[in-house]
């Protein structure tokens, strides 16, 4: 598998942070999926993860854009990310995010995902921590 085929949200979708209907396991002990659209449809996913480094390196004291991330940080900007987009779009549900809906409804509602208010998801992203799960137990 190429790097340029992997969903950019893979190790949090494996995770069961998130959803897409169009990533395939690839390589699961690896954490690697695969986008089965096209590669547009993977660059804008990978534009919204970009978006949200670009925001939160503050936050997070990434002292460089081009800094290399702890996967830690990866998962806070990734997982936190979609949850703040999720709670700031009233989207809050039981079931984790999906990853092109919280895109879709984002453009929809501020004209394009890089209009959305970013600052709003700082302390969600700031606060994720991939080591506990919580979730509603029924």
């Amino acid at each position: 598998m190429t790097d340029e085929l992997q969903c950019p949200f893979s190790k949090p979708i494996i995770g069961d942070y998130c959803r897409c209907p169009h990533a395939i396991l690839a390589e699961r002990c690896s954490g690697k999926m695969v986008c089965s659209r096209d590669a547009e449809f993977r660059a804008s996913c990978e534009e919204l993860v970009d978006l949200f480094k670009q925001k939160a390196h503050f936050v997070l004291s990434i002292s460089s854009l081009d800094a290399e991330l702890t996967h830690a940080q990866l998962m806070k900007i990734r997982c936190g990310g979609l949850l703040g987009m999720q709670r700031v779009m009233g989207l809050v549900s039981s079931d984790v995010p999906m990853i092109r809906e919280m895109m879709d409804t984002a453009e929809k509602k501020y004209g394009s995902v890089a209009e959305f208010p970013f600052s709003e998801i700082m302390p969600d992203i700031q606060n994720f921590n991939h080591r506990r799960k919580l979730r509603k137990t029924t």
